[in-house]
């Protein structure tokens, strides 16, 4: 993927990467409109070339925007600027599940119960409005300060497993 660090996409000055995985780039940008920096996560041209795929991106990025949950990432927008499509959320402080597990070793029982909990409830509120994550795994859950937990990545994960859906009987889809 090309480096998108120092160029304008949509309404965003991307400044500088801050996480890659199989489906997408994440950046920090700003958006000087509203004098505040977001997070644009940008799907790579392999997944931005199959039309289906970006049309279930784009709708489940629109109902994961109506997600309104305090453990829940803020979705801002959606866009496409010469092939290249983004998806713009809240841009959070702090470190992923995942790299307060590696940095800190096994979390005391009271505080992985606390981060469980509001992981939970994010998930609850979720699937009572009939979205379900499919990808939740510590690299998608946010730690902040104070351990307030963020769950991350709704639109994708659900975009990409309908790009792959496997319905036969046994088979795994997502993150076990």
């Amino acid at each position: 993927m090309v480096d998108l660090t120092g160029k304008t996409l949509g309404n965003y000055q991307i400044i500088e990467e801050i996480g890659r995985g199989g489906m997408a780039v994440v950046y920090r940008a700003f958006q000087s409109s509203l004098n505040r920096f977001v997070a644009v996560k940008v799907l790579p041209a392999q997944l931005a070339m199959d039309h289906q795929f970006v049309d279930r991106f784009v709708r489940e990025a629109r109902a994961a925007a109506n997600l309104r949950h305090p453990n829940i990432v803020v979705v801002h927008d959606v866009g496409e600027q010469s092939g290249l499509y983004y998806l713009v959320m809240e841009f959070l402080e702090g470190r992923t599940l995942q790299e307060v597990i590696q940095q800190e070793g096994p979390l005391p029982p009271e505080r992985a119960a606390r981060i469980l909990e509001q992981t939970c409830a994010a998930l609850d509120h979720a699937h009572q409005r009939g979205f379900v994550h499919r990808d939740v795994k510590p690299s998608n859950i946010f730690v902040g300060e104070g351990d307030r937990v963020t769950l991350t990545d709704f639109g994708i994960a659900k975009a990409a497993w309908e790009a792959h859906q496997l319905t036969q009987t046994g088979m795994l889809v997502g993150t076990p």
